[in-house]
């Protein structure tokens, strides 16, 4: 699920909306930070998806615009110019907080092990940490794993359709399946980031 190999294609096609935000003068930083109200709004869909089921349809749009919104900043803000170590920070803390509003709540809802999913939360949190540290340092920035960001979006929608149509019972393979592939993820960054600065 390394989904970032793709970025290049999908920002090239985001180039309309890029442009259309641009001419009216949105900030970059106000993209970036959009993600956390839309987090907000994924966390309250999967908390009240045991009365509201139909709620888990929201999550796989929910997901796909917080990954849109993800692109779109750092284009944005290459275009207009604005690139400010500010925006970097946003984008970082933005990231880690949609994270858990994304997929925390799942370990509250019936069906799912709250352990496995707060450990695979902490987990994927580490992990970002990794690929951070390895910029700090002086290496480069990893985003690399079998579970990276894209592809713990990609998990949660498929598990919140499958929840929908076939029970609870998917909750608890998203568990398994999100500590399994935060354990790799953190794993392979490690390796990357040990060897590449040696």
């Amino acid at each position: 699920m390394d989904l970032y190999r793709s970025k290049a294609a999908i920002v090239g096609r985001l180039g309309p909306v890029v442009a259309w935000l641009g001419e009216r003068g949105i900030s970059p930083d106000a993209v970036t930070l959009a993600a956390i109200p839309v987090g907000v709004v994924a966390a309250a869909c999967l908390l009240v998806s045991p009365a509201v089921p139909l709620a888990l349809l929201a999550v796989p749009f929910l997901a796909a615009l917080r990954l849109i919104l993800n692109l779109l900043d750092g284009a944005l803000a290459r275009r207009t110019g604005r690139i400010h170590p500010r925006g970097e920070f946003y984008n970082e803390v933005g990231d880690r907080l949609a994270d858990v509003l994304f997929l925390a709540p799942v370990a509250f809802l019936p069906g799912a092990s709250s352990v496995a999913v707060l450990l695979g939360v902490c987990l994927s949190l580490i992990a970002s940490h990794a690929g951070l540290a390895s910029r700090a340092a002086g290496g480069e920035r990893i985003y690399r794993g079998i579970l990276s960001k894209p592809g713990r979006m990609v998990l949660l929608s498929v598990s919140a359709v499958a929840a929908l149509a076939v029970g609870r019972e998917a909750w608890d393979v998203f568990a398994a399946l999100l500590l399994g592939g935060a354990v790799l993820t953190l794993g392979e960054r490690l390796v990357i980031a040990v060897r590449s600065l040696e």
